[in-house]
């Protein structure tokens, strides 16, 4: 990889899913970005963005006092990803993993937002919390923190049994899905595309 952006040191893929041993891994960063690191990193970033999370991708919507959104595909290259995400959120750190069940990846991680990549190219993401940098929503608006019993509202909200990550949910229509976990009877994790858990 070319990119210097950050620290040096996802998540069901819709059809790929990666079965291995019971229990979520995450990338662990060896040091956390303070906030003035990121302040320092995008001094003119607006303080929240709006992004869509999608089963195939995600777009981040310009500011409102003007300038450029993004429309990030799977597939795309990673140095373009993390350029845009870092416009967003400062610079990421970077972790690895060999073994997870799609095969090795690559994760930049950004606050609670974690881009995946494989063979440089773009192909997961996750968030886990929210950000002062970003709101996020996913297919039928669902959103991080929103109630267990609004989510099983949603028309295509479906239930994943027999999940060892949890209280398992996707979202979505067709085959592309968004997959989540409820924790504390509120959705607390949202993911699209390939993913590293293991289960």
């Amino acid at each position: 990889m070319t990119h210097r952006f950050g620290l040096a040191l996802a998540g069901m893929a819709a059809l790929s899913l990666a079965a291995c041993n019971d229990g979520a891994q995450e990338p662990q960063p060896s040091e956390p970005v303070t906030q003035e690191q990121i302040d320092a990193q995008t001094p003119n970033a607006p303080g929240e963005r709006s992004i869509d999370l999608l089963p195939d991708g995600l777009v981040i919507a310009p500011p409102e006092a003007g300038g450029d959104g993004a429309v990030l595909n799977f597939g795309e290259g990673e140095d373009e990803v993390v350029e845009a995400l870092t416009a967003v959120f400062g610079g990421p750190q970077f972790g690895s993993n060999e073994e997870c069940g799609a095969g090795p990846m690559t994760f930049a991680t950004f606050d609670q937002f974690v881009a995946n990549f494989q063979d440089d190219r773009f192909v997961g993401w996750m968030v886990n919390g929210p950000s002062e940098r970003a709101s996020f929503t996913g297919p039928d608006g669902v959103t991080l923190g929103m109630s267990a019993a609004d989510l099983r509202k949603l028309s295509t909200y479906a239930a994943f049994e027999d999940s060892t990550l949890g209280e398992e949910f996707t979202v979505g229509g067709n085959e592309m899905l968004v997959s989540g976990l409820i924790e504390d009877n509120q959705v607390a994790v949202l993911w699209g595309g390939v993913a590293c858990n293991f289960r």
